[in-house]
């Protein structure tokens, strides 16, 4: 899916540097830039996936979550630089109004640019939810992002240069490069609240909890003492670590299959609430099993 949109991306980038060089249009020069973000965050996002899919990463017991929210967090910060580069140009614009020519072209890319993120959007956010990948979340938030703004700039600059005889309208073009803009700023604030707290260890959320407990309730009979659950999340992943006592009789054969049964147990109570999770159990000492 990563590939499929960078590709897509990359095919459309030429295209777009074609546009703003044949037109004086503000607006699709700050969709270029826009663009040109979009080619780094989908790149970043298919490098991530392909590591977090690559042959050893099993030495990484929890995963490569903090990877994927680094990359998030870095994709933010290349964002926040094409905003100042495309908030300069456009005020700029806007003290100096000019009508738009040549923009023919332009309207056919930034057509095409809204008809493939809309795609690509709605495949990457049906992914994202099934696999609760943060890096897929914000790869279908960078399409729905670039083609609403792609949307904006492709009708300010039909009318403008329908219209290219009116003074006033002029100003329409630095206006949709401040939509842009704006729609650029949503992306990073999302992305850097998503990152940050992402990449901050913590506990899961006290629905989650409770589903642990009732579990361990039901199972009351199969373990002599009760000790911390321990919870964490982070990159999108769930992790449980229960600290359980058993009979000093029990054989390991039976603690084992007992454990087995817990963790399935729990997996199963995740999975029917739409989540999840790795579960531990961790023998509490003193019921060492025989």
């Amino acid at each position: 899916m990563s590939f499929q949109a960078m590709i897509f991306t990359a095919c459309l980038f030429p295209f777009y540097i074609l546009a703003a060089t044949l037109t004086n249009s503000s607006a699709i020069l700050s969709d270029l830039l826009a663009t040109s973000f979009d080619l780094t965050a989908l790149t970043a996002c298919w490098l991530v996936l392909r590591i977090a899919h690559g042959n050893h990463t099993g030495r990484y017991a929890y995963g490569l979550g903090k990877l994927e929210n680094l990359a998030e967090l870095m994709i933010a910060v290349l964002q926040s630089i094409l905003v100042i580069i495309a908030a300069t140009q456009a005020i700029s614009r806007l003290f100096h109004p000019e009508g738009v020519s040549g923009a023919l072209f332009g309207l056919f890319v930034t057509a095409a640019a809204v008809i493939g993120n809309m795609v690509l959007n709605r495949r990457a956010m049906r992914l994202a939810v099934e696999t609760k990948s943060p890096v897929l979340a914000a790869q279908a938030r960078v399409h729905l992002v670039s083609a609403i703004s792609s949307g904006a700039v492709f009708a300010v600059t039909v009318i403008t240069s329908i219209f290219n005889d009116i003074h006033w309208l002029f100003y329409l073009d630095p206006l949709a490069s401040f939509v842009v803009i704006g729609f650029m700023i949503y992306n990073i604030l999302a992305m850097l609240t998503n990152s940050v707290g992402s990449l901050l260890d913590r506990a899961i959320d006290e629905a989650s909890q409770l589903l642990i407990l009732k579990v361990l309730t039901s199972h009351f009979d199969d373990f002599a003492e009760l000790g911390d659950i321990r919870t964490r999340q982070f990159g999108g992943k769930m992790f449980v670590e229960l600290h359980l006592g058993f009979e000093d009789g029990w054989t390991m054969a039976h603690t084992r299959s007992v454990v087995a049964g817990l963790v399935e147990a729990v997996q199963t109570a995740f999975r029917e609430a739409g989540d999840e999770v790795e579960v531990a159990v961790v023998l509490i000492p003193g019921h060492a099993a025989h």
